[in-house]
């Protein structure tokens, strides 16, 4: 209750009382019970509520919940109550007594799933327990509960309307100078919606610091899986409204030179902010050695610069003495065109020209994303076998790149002994998420989502198209945020009823190192 959204009201009558099952964090319910009554003397507007709100900035645009609910017992003559019975309803916003538009859910024990979707300026959703009766009647109840509401589960989707603010920007990151360190950035973080959830600080377009500066005891943290295109929390308002923020930066993990540094804070909707956009020099760099690293971009930092790259050319005395083979798992073709986030697989040998294995040899796998001005960078290091075979797993989140495998030579780090090439292009990969997915005349639809991958400045161009049965119609262009996400609505012109089937494309870009892609189709009926 209270901190996640729900609060009790002030019971009319005696022996109402509420119940919390899940105080602990375990499995449970929580909820309203009204009875026994030893004296039988409930009357009509007896009862209590409880009311899950939202503060000022978001609205509920839908939801649901999962009910253990009880109504009565009442005396029965002629097939009907002889006096007045207990009742549970469920109602919102803007939703009226006197029509009987709330949920009443009836008479005895149900375990119903009461929801609600394209909403409107609905800011609360209430749970009553409640004696009904005529004047001259009492609900009875004395053995029994006589209406009770339990809540086991439910979820609501929330519109914020917010965005996140920021203040008293400092710090040695953002001083000027050649950057050599540890550097930091400060600053203040505002969101009077969901709150603060995250902060971020982009190089060249890549993420090199991103956290959760406070988790709020717990309700900060994103519930939803990793493929949802939306953040879920236990709280309407799960993040601090206000946060002191301070980002650290390993400057010499960044190759030296002049690069894009962006600052960015986002809300639990999803909503950014810009902190600091500019530029900043760095002056350390890295060199050879062995890696793990998750891979692309090649040009994010802690990464490894790879300084034998495509252009450069293994000589004669070098390449007689090993021969490197390296091959696509599933084809013999040098270029594989694959998908956003599949682990593609690349197996190879190493050998002497005299067809002995080299065993327990580091070969180093570069990457040069395909964007004009791409570093190339070692993403993974694999160790030759008994027989001198190789193989390795590609990172889920690779781009479209040239792929150099090198024997290194220890006597000179910039030619190998033996090299071997393949090309990978990926389409680009796009998540989508509709809501609601029943609307009609009149009413709006929301799309969001995110683009994955290092996104261009300005942010990646997409183009929202619809679909009735025929061809795909383009009827939107938009703009990703500088991390890949993006938001949008449509409002229905013309009544139904009509299904609709909806996607969202990235057209191939020069400075995006992905194909062209298409996001998952998403159905929504206009009723």
């Amino acid at each position: 209750m209270g901190t996640r959204g729900w609060s009790e009201g002030t019971a009319v009558g005696e022996y109402i009382s509420y119940g919390d099952g899940c105080a602990n964090g375990g499995e449970g319910s929580f909820g309203l019970t009204m009875g026994p009554n030893p004296r039988s003397d409930y009357v009509n507007g007896n009862g209590d509520t409880m009311t899950y709100s939202v503060p000022a900035g978001l609205a509920i645009l839908s939801y649901s919940l999962q009910l253990e609910a009880y109504g009565g017992p009442c005396g029965i003559q002629n097939n009907q109550c002889a006096d007045g019975l207990g009742q549970v309803f469920v109602n919102h916003t803007g939703q009226s007594d006197p029509n009987y538009d709330y949920r009443n859910l009836g008479y005895g024990a149900q375990t119903p799933a009461v929801s609600a979707s394209e909403l409107s300026g609905v800011s609360s959703v209430n749970v009553n327990v409640s004696c009904d009766s005529e004047p001259s009647h009492v609900c009875p109840g004395a053995a029994a509960p006589e209406a009770q509401a339990l809540v086991s589960g439910g979820s609501f989707m929330l519109l914020d309307s917010t965005v996140p603010s920021v203040a008293n920007v400092s710090g040695s990151l953002l001083a000027g100078g050649t950057l050599t360190g540890n550097d930091t950035v400060n600053f203040t973080a505002s969101d009077g919606g969901g709150g603060v959830y995250s902060a971020s600080v982009l190089v060249d377009g890549h993420q090199v610091v991103g956290e959760v500066p406070n988790t709020n005891a717990g309700l900060c943290v994103n519930l939803a899986p990793a493929s949802s295109t939306a953040m879920a929390f236990a709280a309407p308002q799960p993040c601090p409204v206000t946060e002191n923020v301070s980002l650290t930066v390993n400057t010499t993990q960044i190759p030296a030179g002049q690069h894009h540094l962006q600052v960015l804070v986002t809300d639990a909707a999803g909503d950014q902010a810009i902190a600091y956009d500019g530029t900043i020099t760095v002056g350390g760099t890295i060199t050879g050695g062995d890696t793990s690293s998750s891979g692309s971009p090649a040009s994010a930092a802690g990464t490894q610069i790879c300084s034998y790259g495509p252009t450069a050319a293994s000589s004669a005395s070098a390449s007689d003495q090993a021969k490197l083979t390296a091959r696509w798992l599933h084809t013999g073709r040098g270029t594989l065109t694959s998908r956003y986030g599949v682990r593609e697989r690349v197996t190879g040998r190493l050998m002497t020209l005299s067809g002995q294995p080299i065993l327990n040899a580091s070969i180093d796998v570069c990457e040069t994303p395909a964007y004009e001005g791409a570093r190339t960078s070692i993403i993974v290091t694999a160790r030759t076998g008994p027989t001198g075979a190789w193989s390795i797993t590609l990172p889920q989140s690779i781009v479209s790149s040239s792929l150099r495998f090198a024997y290194p030579n220890p006597a000179n780090d910039t030619i190998p002994i033996a090299t071997a090439s393949l090309t990978l292009r990926v389409h680009a990969g796009i998540a989508l998420g509709v809501a609601p997915r029943v609307t009609s005349v009149g009413r709006r639809i929301y799309f969001s989502g995110v683009v994955h991958g290092p996104i261009p400045p300005g942010g990646k161009q997409l183009v929202l198209e619809a679909s009735s049965g025929g061809e795909w119609i383009q009827f939107d262009t938009i703009r990703t945020d500088a991390a890949g996400r993006y938001h949008a609505s449509y409002r229905f012109k013309f009544p139904g009823p009509v299904s609709y089937r909806f996607r969202v494309v990235s057209p191939y870009e020069a400075d995006f190192p992905f194909l062209g892609g298409t996001s998952n189709v998403v159905d929504v009926h206009e009723r």
